[in-house]
Order: C-alpha cells, then sequence, then structure tokens
C-alpha cells in the first residue's frame, strides 16, 4: 500500500503505523516515514 504523502507530524505518523504493521521493525519504518516526508517537502518548493 502507498504510504500517506506529506510532512506534518501527523503524516509521519500514519506512515510509521502504516510500515509497522505491515511487519517492518520500528527503526526501518521510521526511516521508510521520514524519507518519504523528505521527499515530500522538496517537491514541494519547487
Amino acid at each position: 500500500m502507498p504510504l500517506h504523502k506529506g510532512s506534518s507530524k501527523d503524516i509521519v505518523g500514519k506512515n510509521i503505523r502504516k510500515e509497522i504493521r505491515q511487519g517492518k521493525s520500528r527503526t526501518q519504518a521510521v526511516a521508510i516515514a521520514l524519507n518519504q516526508a523528505r521527499k515530500y517537502k522538496r517537491k514541494a518548493k519547487r
């Protein structure tokens, strides 16, 4: 399932929960969610 797009704390938290439910470790889920937030933030600045 795709992650939510956005960089707010709420969206990052939802993405972390989604990744953990899919069976990823907590640290890996955090890294994935923060990476997604960084990508979205870069696109928004353009």
